[in-house]
């Protein structure tokens, strides 16, 4: 009826629909939506209606807001929301009216998101009650559930019934809202609008039309809001809807009562506002925003909560609009005076607030700029770290890097006690300018990024000497600074990078070796500065004042250099000012700290040459020479250093004017004392050598380097065959001592470092230096493993040692660069080409490698030192092929150094020499070739520790060793294995080694590689993902070197990467095998992969099979790439990429479907899977031609992708056929829901005419030989399915499937057969009608013929499934059907098994649903029920017999009298031939069975016209049933006198004599009175006890009214029932009174008078017999059964006698004890018995 209520709805007036709609409120929880979509459509006819659509979307919605204290209200009232009034019109902040009002107060109008009209549209005349409404809205989540409408148009609906206050319908809604949250579109305008109009209400803005009163809407209360305000925040087009946003935020913040989360809600929309909405919606109302956040964040009672949250709002406004805050500088002086106010956590959101804002203020200009100024300087000394480290941060990020004042800040802050401020002020001070050009920088003027030198220095000093005067100052012992020591510092060394940067370079204060490298160029800036101001004013006066100030407090060695360099560049100028101050300079040379020693004297060796006279200089020599016996070792290495920067500045001045000097110029005898002096200092010098401290030597070595490099050592030459100990020191002796201590491994690296670099000095200030060869000898041989540092020092002291005065440590360190010195310096002999063909001939190509890494590195050195030199030039073809032979070493240090040689030489190489290098170092990367090496017994093939050790601990590497191995272990064949792993490893060795020279000259040798690129691209990039980190890291230098634009190379190279990697992917190499698996993940992300459809087939076959590698590495790469392939195979088979999906999808699902669904392997059956899954969801029609391949696939996965943990469990709990069908079911439903019965599903949607012919012989299989819960039961479900989608077309094969599922009937799990029956229900809906009667017939012979209860519950389930899903059709075929489901109904239940667990269920279902009544049922096929209850009778099955003689009992207790010929006759005929023969298991069934008959048919047995030959008659019957209780089966025998009893006392026939005859000899044998006999007894004593019982019952049945037997039986029956109350079991007594009563009912001598006075006598006896036993069963507490019975005889007894006048024949002594006994039972807790009781006893006299 409601459908059709709803089809009405359109074109009709209002007040009709009105009505329809209020009619159907109740209604929708009770409407049955159909499964399929037409079928809804065709229903309800919403589709083509959409103004009834709308209508009735809205009514529900109404609905769904109603409160449930309803009212009806005056429509005068006016209702609150109708404010006319926004933003615009006031100059107050808007504020919504309040939403906490009760709903449905008459006084402040209707309820919230209501109007006056639809508050009463809704509620009507007669309002609805709490519980209706509550049931209604139910009912409309549910009827919306139904997928009758879209999700955008219902999602409103379900957010405002989970605002329900009513836990079942908020509920409901939020489950329904999670289960459409997916597929919402959040950006929809109209759903955006809507909540925006409930949360408001009726609000009217200025220029919009005016609303009726009666149709403004109220404002949702706090509950709506909180529901609407987090889908708000999920819409960007919320962000959008103006002046609504502005109205809610507003409203929400400063309307009147609402609740803190509204607040913090309404926040949060600020911040969605903010980041989302677009600039011309954003830009107008910014400035409000903004002055609301400000009011939040100044109200002192805010919540800290919203106050964070107020805070990150104005950043972000301020981030997105910095052109606000420019303006105010104010409000930014408020938020850095508001860190002394907040709490912590609001100090981290101003803190945050701050540094979003600080990009607002780059531009400031005008008085703006000094407020900025005043601020940070202000903050910056503030106690709060916070405020300090914005300051820093506003310091940095407004001002330019020239700007002064915020630099003194920063500087500030550098000395600030909290390490993150100090970390963060260094890090902006010492950032280097970011220009294209950073090496060197253009010119002064143009440079505006570090502020200029002379101005920061003449402004710091100003500072300075402001704070010296105030409480700021820093006072260190004797010494005050104007600020404190980490500031100071960092102030000079700032100084020297604005120094560095205006003098053209740029800073680098890494170490005090690199600012030294700088020194030259700064040279030319200094003199200047020097030049334009000579007084003490001048900007690198002061520089030096202040390092004095500071060195002189706290020292430091990087300060002092500054106080050295600035000296050094200039002496002429500025070593003056240090003749007076040479003791202070001393009081640093002998500091602890070497840097600072060696700093200083530099420092006191300038001045004292600059500005000492010869005289003093001598004195000066002397006092240091004498200091070298000092036992204080600093006071000794400072001695040392300062001699030797003394005579070496000394040397070399004096060479710059008189030309080089020798020990035998000074030695003459005019010889001055000075230079006396510093020839005794040299030896002095020399002699330290032997010493054993490590400082001293060191300094020793450093001070002859430094004499030596300035002007040559001022020894004798010495001689190599003369006596050593006699000739002193001389230069040979220590050329020999220092080349010992570095080919010494004992001695200290450094040491080895100092000895090497002076040797290379001592050549260097002599033109002439006798030992020269016998240096760069000693230099070579010192090649020893793992040295690379030593080593790289050695190349330096070659190239020096080579070249001599050339060399470029022959320069002035400070004024003079590298480049300026080989541009003036002349020609000299040398030995470079002496050294080339020594490391190219001999020291190249040596078997060791420790010796070839060495001069690697050593041909480097000369090669860059030497570059311009003929000699190098000259060879250049030689060192190419020196360096690409290195470039296949082992070791990575010695590629790459050979690599970066390569570099050098390409940089030097003509044209065609730069085409073959780069022709050679292609083919070593592609094949891996490499240079031969000459093996010998020692040559080393592996690395030491790669394999191991042998037994002894001996190493494995050389080739001695491996043949000894081998030899050892009797396997020569061994040694090929080796020399096969070590050329593999070789082999990737030259690939490194070429990737090495290729990240070298790559991007120099662009044009020579193009050739090359389509063969080394797909290589190349496979390279990059080897999974050894070095060669990963090599061959990724070469491919950025190579490759400049990635995107597009590997676009333009795809189609051959993928079939380079298709190759390699089964390489026999685990390496290779792994970086292709790695290669592919990263090939396929996020590429158009067009080009390589055909190609992913094959890739996902190979990359399954390497899955299953056996290196778990290659595994997981493998893993990767899989997920990758499945990801991009979902994407290329959209539905929408047209060809390109189908091409795409064609070549992947069979392979999928083959290669990873078939594989066994767990992993990938698993990404197969969940890719076809996420394939066909995206394919759509694109799947129709696979689905036969799908679909089978995907049912056989259902049971092989189950987890072996339920097998496992189904198997454990077998015997328990309850939880085996529990977990059967539960199996099922969890298949169900699994990924691949949801593309099933998916799948079904496609299948029509022309996919079936395929699709159906392969399902029919699959039923037949599938195995697995899940297959079977996904089988049933997919026939379902396509049943109802194509019932037509799927006709044709009805009667295949029946025969397939019909074979499934048999399975062992109910689950599965109810499944099966289900998809047969579904299957005969279309099938013929031919092929479903032989269907049932074929049912009926399966229940009739086979004894398996399984088998027939199939039949039974399978009937029920065709009854409850095609009753149409079981109703054609009920003649056939419905006589089996009676018979089944009578199947004998198990013992122990309830109701439910029972067959017998499953066949009374459809009985009952297929028939009137029970008893209408049998009458219509009462010919045809009679026909099976014979067949079943007549079967040779005992079970099938009792069924059939049970059937026939209900058969008789039904129809009753109406039961007649001939069906009469033929039921009791069949059922007395079943009697006949032996006694089997379940005869007792056709006793009872014949005894209903017999009872429920009385009149139509003893009625004459009935008496025929085919109807037995009653004495044929009653012998058959006599001849049966004779038997001696004890349980049959008593089911045979029960139904005896039953018959003679329905038929009153008199056969006593013989029945007791039967019964008399065991009723009379002597039993044992033991109440709990039948309980704790054995099985007979159980059944003989139960047997007497029942014979006891039954002679009382079959007591004649017949005065001849009664006058012949009675005495003895009498006797019999007496005793035997005494004797028996409580069960027992029970029969036995209940026997007395009916002897006494037909007791014929109580009934006559006249009789009973002629027996008194016998009357007498009888009473004497039974009242005593009578007594004590009334007096029985235990059972109150025995009491009521005998009170049952007790009450016949007296009322007999008592109306007979012959009470008087009890004995007085028998009334006394029958009055005791009633009195007691007058107390009985059961009212029955006691009533009765007392009224017995008013008929006995009363005792006195």
């Amino acid at each position: 009826m409601a459908p059709t209520l709803i089809k009405c709805l359109d074109g009709r007036p209002q007040p009709q629909q009105d009505s329809l709609l209020q009619l159907l409120a109740p209604a929708f929880g009770h409407m049955k939506i159909p499964m399929d979509k037409e079928q809804k459509k065709a229903k309800f006819g919403l589709t083509d209606k959409p103004a009834s659509c709308s209508l009735l979307l809205d009514f529900m919605l109404d609905v769904l807001m109603l409160p449930y204290s309803v009212h009806v209200f005056s429509s005068q009232d006016k209702p609150v929301g109708a404010a006319e009034i926004g933003p615009s019109q006031s100059q107050e902040p808007y504020r919504m009216p309040d939403p906490n009002i009760m709903d449905g107060d008459p006084k402040n109008g209707p309820p919230a998101g209501f109007s006056d009209f639809s508050y009463k549209r809704v509620i009507g005349e007669n309002p609805i009650k709490g519980e209706e409404l509550e049931k209604a809205k139910c009912g409309i989540l549910n009827f919306l559930g139904g997928d009758l409408f879209p999700e955008n148009d219902i999602v409103v609906h379900y957010i405002m019934a989970s605002a329900d206050p009513r836990h079942t319908v908020a509920t409901a809604a939020d489950m329904e809202l999670r289960r459409i949250m997916g597929s919402i579109d959040w950006n929809n305008n109209t759903v955006i609008t809507q909540l925006f109009n409930i949360f408001q209400g009726t609000v009217v803005n200025k220029g919009q039309k005016t609303v009726k009163p009666e149709d403004k809407k109220s404002p949702a209360n706090t509950r709506m809001r909180l529901k609407i305000f987090p889908n708000l925040l999920k819409s960007r087009v919320a962000a959008e809807h103006f002046p609504g946003c502005i109205q809610v935020i507003f409203g929400c913040l400063f309307g009147h009562s609402l609740n803190q989360k509204i607040k913090l809600l309404a926040m949060q929309f600020v911040h969605h506002l903010t980041l989302y909405a677009s600039d011309s919606k954003f830009n107008p109302i910014a400035s409000v925003m903004l002055s609301g956040m400000v009011t939040v964040v100044g109200a002192s009672a805010v919540d800290s909560r919203l106050r964070i949250l107020a805070y990150g709002a104005v950043g972000k406004i301020a981030k997105r609009l910095p052109e606000l805050m420019t303006k105010d500088m104010a409000l930014l002086q408020t938020f850095f005076d508001a860190f002394s106010q907040e709490t912590a956590d609001t100090k981290l959101a101003l803190l945050e607030c701050l540094g979003m804002m600080s990009e607002s203020f780059k531009d400031l200009k005008g008085p703006n700029v000094t407020l900025m100024e005043a601020l940070i300087m202000q903050n910056i000394e503030k106690e709060e770290p916070q405020a300090r480290m914005m300051a820093v941060q506003y310091a940095n990020v407004v001002f330019p890097g020239n700007h002064i004042p915020s630099r003194y800040v920063l500087l500030l802050a550098c000395g600030d006690v909290k390490e993150d401020i100090h970390a963060e002020a260094v890090k902006h001070l010492r950032s280097l300018p970011k220009e294209e050009d950073s090496s060197r920088l253009g010119a002064v003027e143009e440079r505006t990024l570090m502020p200029a030198f002379p101005e920061l220095v003449k402004y710091l000093m100003e500072k300075g000497n402001q704070r010296v005067k105030t409480k700021n100052k820093y006072v260190i012992g004797n010494n005050t600074l104007p600020f404190n020591p980490g500031t100071y510092g960092e102030m000079l060394m700032y100084m020297r990078m604005c120094l560095a940067y205006n003098a053209g370079v740029t800073p680098d204060l890494e170490s005090i070796v690199t600012m030294q490298q700088q020194a030259p160029v700064i040279t030319k800036y200094v003199q200047t500065l020097l030049k334009d101001s000579s007084g003490e004013e001048g900007p690198i006066q002061m520089y030096i004042k202040m390092i004095r100030q500071l060195v002189t407090a706290i020292g430091g060695a990087p300060v002092m250099y500054c106080l050295l360099e600035v000296v050094a560049i200039a002496p002429d100028k500025l070593a003056s000012k240090f003749a007076q101050q040479l003791d202070w300079l001393k009081g640093f040379m002998f500091s602890a700290k070497e840097e600072m020693r060696m700093s200083a004297g530099q420092l006191f060796a300038i001045a004292v040459t600059s500005v000492v006279k010869k005289s003093k200089l001598n004195k000066i020599i002397e006092d240091l020479t004498q200091m070298l016996k000092d036992k204080n070792l600093e006071k000794q290495h400072g001695a040392l250093l300062t001699l030797g920067y003394i005579i070496g500045r000394k040397f070399f001045l004096s060479r710059q004017t008189l030309g080089d000097l020798t020990v035998e110029d000074m030695e003459t005898d005019a010889m001055e004392p000075a230079d006396r002096a510093i020839v005794e200092a040299t030896k002095r010098i020399g002699t330290c050598l032997d010493n054993s401290q490590q400082l001293i030597v060191t300094g020793t070595c450093v001070a002859l380097g430094e004499i030596g490099r300035c002007g040559g050592v001022p020894l004798q030459d010495g001689n190599p065959r003369a006596d050593q100990a006699s000739a002193g020191v001389t230069k040979y002796s220590i050329v020999q001592k220092l080349l010992k201590k570095l080919n010494s491994t004992q001695e200290h690296n450094k040491i080895r470092e100092k000895a090497a670099i002076c040797l290379g000095h001592l050549c260097v200030g002599e033109a002439h230096f006798p030992h020269r060869r016998m240096v760069i000898e000693g230099l070579l041989d010192c090649a020893q493993p793992k040295q690379f540092d030593l080593h790289f020092t050695v190349g330096d002291a070659l190239v020096c040692a080579a070249m001599g005065p050339c060399s470029p440590a022959a320069r002035h360190v400070w004024t003079t660069t590298e480049e300026d010195f080989r541009a003036r310096v002349k020609d000299h002999a040398d030995d470079v080409s002496w050294l080339l063909d020594l490391l190219l001939q001999k020291y190249v190509t040596s078997n060791n490698p420790h010796i070839r890494q060495a001069s690697c590195i050593w041909l480097v050195s000369v090669v860059k030192g030497c570059s311009s030199h003929t000699d190098v030039q000259g060879k250049l073809h030689e060192i190419q092929s020196a360096f690409m032979g290195l470039l296949s070493e082992s070791d990575e240090l010695t590629q790459d150094i050979a690599s970066k040689g390569l570099g050098l030489v390409y940089d030097n190489c003509s044209k065609e020499q730069k085409d073959k290098l780069v022709a050679s170092l292609v083919d070593t990367l592609m094949t891996g070739k490499r240079s031969k090496h000459e093996v010998t017994s020692e040559t080393k093939v592996f690395e030491e520790g790669s394999l191991g050790t042998t037994p002894d601990g001996k190493n494995l590497s050389t080739y001695k060793e491996l043949c000894s191995i081998a030899t050892d272990l009797n396997q020569p064949d061994l040694i090929y294995k080796f020399m096969h792993l070590a050329n593999h490893n070789a082999l990737w060795n030259s690939r490194k080694g070429a990737a090495f020279g290729f990240s070298t000259i790559a991007a120099q040798a662009g044009e020579q590689l193009a050739p090359y690129l389509p063969k080394i691209v797909p290589r190349l990039y496979r390279y990059q993902f080897d999974p050894n980190p070095k060669i990963q890291q090599a061959m990724t230098s070469i491919w950025h070197a190579v490759v400049s634009d990635n995107k597009k190379t590997v676009d333009t190279y795809l189609k051959q990467i993928v079939q380079d990697l298709i190759k390699t992917l089964t390489s026999n190499q685990w390496r290779v095998r792994e970086s292709s698996c790695l290669a592919v993940n990263d090939l396929l992300r996020g590429r158009q992969l067009d080009d390589v459809i055909e190609e992913l087939p094959i890739l996902w076959e190979i990359c399954l099979k390497v899955r299953d590698d056996i290196k778990e590495s290659v595994r997981i790469a493998a893993d990767l790439a899989c997920k990758t392939l499945s990801r991009v195979s979902v994407k290329v088979c959209d539905v929408n990429n047209g060809a390109v999906g189908e091409r795409a999808i064609r070549g992947v699902m069979p392979c999928l479907l083959k290669n990873g669904l078939g594989s066994q392997v767990e992993e990938v059956r698993g990404i197969s899977l969940d890719t076809i899954v996420k394939i066909s969801r995206n394919a759509g029609a694109l799947l129709k031609p696979h689905i036969p391949l799908i679909v089978t696939a995907l049912l056989e996965s259902l049971s092989g992708l189950e987890p072996q943990m339920l097998n496992y469990l189904s198997l454990r709990i077998g015997s328990n056929q309850a939880a085996q069908d529990k977990l059967d079911t539960a199996r099922i439903a969890a298949s169900k829901m699994s990924p691949m019965m949801e593309t099933v599903n998916q799948c079904v949607q496609y299948v029509d005419a022309s996919i079936l012919p395929e699709l159906i012989p392969r399902l029919t299989e699959l039923i037949r030989s599938g195995v697995g819960l899940g297959t079977k039961a996904g089988c049933a479900n997919f026939i379902m399915s396509i049943t109802r989608q194509c019932p037509q077309d799927v006709t044709q094969y009805a009667g295949k499937l029946l025969s397939a599922l019909l074979n499934g009937l048999s399975d062992k799990s109910t689950s599965i057969r109810r499944s099966y029956g289900m998809a047969i229900g579904h299957v005969v809906k279309i099938a013929k009608d031919s092929s479903v009667d032989k269907l049932i017939r074929k049912l009926k012979v399966w229940y009739m013929e086979k004894e398996d209860a399984t088998a027939r519950l199939a039949c039974g389930v399978t009937l029920r499934a065709i009854n409850e899903t095609s009753p149409d059709v079981l109703k054609r075929h009920t003649a056939l059907a419905l006589p089996l489901v009676f018979l089944a109904m009578h199947e004998k239940k198990k013992e122990g098994s309830s109701e439910g667990d029972n067959n017998t269920t499953v066949w009374e279902e459809v009985w009952l649903d297929a028939t009137p009544g029970t008893e209408g049922g049998i009458r219509l096929y009462l010919k045809e029920l009679v026909d099976i209850m014979q067949t079943a009778l007549e079967s040779q099955s005992w079970h099938m017999k009792a069924q059939g003689a049970a059937a026939m009992s209900t058969v008789a207790s039904k129809l009753g009298e109406t039961l007649g010929p001939p069906h009469l006759g033929q039921v009791l005929k069949a059922l007395l031939v079943g009697l006949g023969g032996r006694t089997w298991p379940g005869k007792e069934a056709l006793l009872k069975s014949v005894a209903k008959v017999c009872v429920s048919c009385k009149s139509a047995i003893t009625d004459p016209l009935n008496q025929t030959e085919d109807q037995p008659s009653i004495d044929q019957i009653t012998n058959a049933i006599m001849k049966e209780c004779r038997k001696e089966n004890l349980a049959y025998k008593i089911e045979a006198v029960r139904a005896m009893g039953e018959i003679l006392d329905c038929y009153e026939i008199d056969r006593f004599q013989e029945f007791s005859d039967i019964l008399y000899p065991v009723l009379k044998k002597e039993t044992k009175n033991t109440d709990d006999d039948d309980d704790r007894g054995s099985e007979f004593t159980r059944l003989n006890s139960k047997f007497k019982a029942t014979a006891f019952d039954s002679l009382g049945l079959a007591w004649p009214a017949v005065k001849e037997t009664q006058e012949e039986h009675r005495a003895e029956m009498w006797l019999l029932l007496s005793n035997s109350i005494s004797t028996s079991t409580w069960k027992e007594q029970v029969a036995v009174l209940k026997s007395m009563n009916k002897f006494l009912d037909k007791l014929v001598m109580l009934q006559d008078g006249a009789l009973l006075q002629t027996q008194s006598a016998n009357v007498t006896t009888m009473v004497d017999q039974v009242i005593p036993p009578l007594c004590d069963c009334l007096g029985n507490i235990k059972y109150s059964t025995i009491r009521t019975e005998a009170l049952e005889v007790t009450y016949k007894l007296i009322h007999k006698l008592t109306g007979a006048s012959q009470l008087s024949l009890i004995q007085a002594e028998h009334q006394l004890k029958l009055g005791q006994v009633l009195d007691n039972m007058s107390n009985d807790n059961i009212p029955e018995l006691k009533d009765k009781a007392k009224e017995l006893r008013k008929l006995l006299p009363s005792q006195r």
